[in-house]
This record gives structure tokens, sequence and C-alpha cells, in this order.
């Protein structure tokens, strides 16, 4: 007797097919690349939306007199984690890319997109951009991550992402609790140097945590004249939530990162160094300031265990994007 055929591999309908998922992403990473030589506000915005168009529509204002660009790497190698519709329905939709970067493509960081389209018919444009480690280290000495767009990743990679038995993505099926590390990380690293608390019971100590609290709390010069208060605030859409075939959740922020200076009974300067972004935003010449206002964008992304504390997998707190800059001189 012969064998029955064996049953057709299930199929489901999906919030975008590969196909145009593979096009929005094409044509993301040929224009974006192409945007960013130009300056290209207008054609920014056919592309990104939300706190990344935010982010990018400052910087180009800020690269408006300078050349040549330090032009970021192209994207290559995708790989399309596309939800079922019957796991998003309704709109807005999204769909997150994996890929490589162009300057580097084996080698363990990867790009992690996000794009979101807000309604029927509408286009679909980058929410947000972020990156993580995804394989294991290669040798012993490769321990120190490069970074991208200011990002950095944390050592130790990320579990492989789960799908289901037709190729669909798996989200997290407690997507509204994961997300609540947004709204924890944003408490956690608001304070007023050099009083930020680097240990705190929801997130994992490392690099990207407990460092970070402790560089905004000591790698600020001239801290006996000047008062520094940093706020973070979420902003932007929820993004999809993934589910790791290792049961964790991989979770991306939006934040406007406030810092707040003001000077002790004196004024203050930004001086040549790492502030010199915001002393040119200001007008250049190293001036003398009462107070200043400094916004910048950060992204952030989080692997968030079904219980215990989240870790940052991917951040760019210690060079994030200049947003604006405004204060009252001597």
């Amino acid at each position: 007797m012969a064998a029955a055929p064996p049953s057709p591999a299930p199929t489901a309908a999906m919030v975008i097919g590969k196909e145009q998922a593979e096009q929005v992403f094409n044509r993301y990473a040929e224009e974006s690349f192409d945007a960013e030589v130009r300056r290209d506000e207008e054609a920014a915005a056919k592309l990104q939306t939300g706190p990344l168009l935010e982010a990018s529509r400052a910087r180009y204002a800020q690269l408006k007199q300078a050349f040549p660009v330090a032009a970021e790497s192209r994207y290559t190698q995708p790989s399309f984690l596309i939800p079922a519709e019957r796991d998003q329905p309704g709109y807005p939709r999204s769909f997150v890319v994996l890929s490589k970067s162009s300057w580097n493509p084996a080698g363990r960081e990867t790009a992690v997109h996000y794009f979101v389209q807000e309604a029927p018919g509408g286009e679909w444009k980058a929410a947000a951009g972020s990156w993580v480690n995804d394989g294991p280290m290669k040798t012993q000495n490769e321990d120190t991550p490069s970074r991208h767009a200011g990002f950095g990743t944390r050592d130790k990679e990320i579990a492989p992402v789960g799908r289901d038995a037709a190729g669909a993505v798996t989200l997290s099926p407690t997507a509204g609790a994961d997300r609540e590390v947004c709204e924890r990380y944003a408490e956690y690293m608001t304070f007023t140097a050099p009083d930020g608390e680097p240990q705190s019971e929801h997130f994992v100590p490392g690099d990207l945590t407990t460092g970070i609290v402790k560089a905004y709390n000591e790698a600020n010069e001239n801290l006996d004249f000047t008062r520094r208060r940093y706020h973070f605030e979420v902003v932007g859409q929820e993004l999809p939530v993934v589910r790791l075939v290792d049961g964790k959740s991989l979770v991306t922020c939006s934040y406007r990162r406030t810092d707040h200076w003001s000077g002790k009974d004196a004024a203050f300067r930004y001086g040549t160094g790492r502030f010199k972004d915001v002393d040119a935003l200001l007008g250049g010449g190293n001036k003398w300031w009462r107070d200043t206002t400094v916004r910048r964008s950060v992204t952030v992304t989080f692997e968030v265990p079904q219980a215990g504390p989240a870790d940052v997998v991917g951040s760019n707190s210690l060079k994030a994007p200049l947003l604006s800059a405004e204060g009252t001189p001597r």
C-alpha cells in the first residue's frame, strides 16, 4: 500500500506579503542612504515616521553646512519577521526586519527595523531602528562590540526569533505587560546627577544598564559648577513585541531625553570635548551659559523575560542624536 502524500504546509494570511515586504525594505535601505547624503527631509518623510523621522530631520539640519557626510552603512542580508493577520488585526500594522551592515556583513551585530502601515492602503514607513547581537562570539578576543549610529550592543546574543508552522513571526501574548519596561526604564533613567541609582530590581546589571547610569553620574565635567537633570519620556507608537524561542520578548522603545543644565552660582561652558555637538547647535564659540535645555532622541531594545528583571540588548543612550538645544547666555 502506497504511503499517503505528506500534508501540505499550513498557510496563514500575513499582514504583508513577503515580496511586498522585500520591496518596502529595499526601498528604505536604498533611499534612506541617499536622503542622508542629500540631507533631504522630504525624502526621509516618505520613508520614516515618528521619532525616527524627527531625529533624521534634526540631524539633516545640523549637517547642512558639513561636508563630506559620514554616511551610515547600507543594510544587507534581510530576514523578514512578518506577523499573521490573526495576531495583528486592524491597523496600524507592522513587521520587523533583521539585517546586517554592509561594512561587516559577517559580524554578530544585527540591525532591527520596525515598519508600520497606519491605515489600509497607506505607505509602509520605518518607525524605529536599533541594533542587537544575534550570534555567539567567534573568538575570545571578540569582546568589544563596534557601534552603529551610536548604538552599543550587549555582548551576549539574543535567542533566535520564534516562528509558527506557517513561518509567521511569533508575537508575545503578553505584549502589553512586556511594554511596561518602557516606562520603567524612563523612571530608571530620570534623575539629577550624580544621584542616579545604578542598581534596579527591574534591570539586569551591565554595561548598558548600570554602566549607563554611572556614566551619566560620573562622566560629566564641572559638576561642582552645574546642576544636571536628565529626564526620559516615552514617545512614538507601540511597536510589535517579538517572542524569542527561549520565551523572552524583544521590546524596542523610543524616548525623548531632555537634559536641563543650570549653573550653581556660576555660568558654564560645553567645551570642545564630548559635548561639542551641543556647543555647535547653540551657535558655537564655546560660549558661557546660565542654563540650557537639550533634547535628544533615544532608542533602547530590551530582552524581557516572563519573570524577573529585563536586560538592555541595544541602546544609543550614551550617543543619542541631538534634536534641539536652547539656553540663557551669561
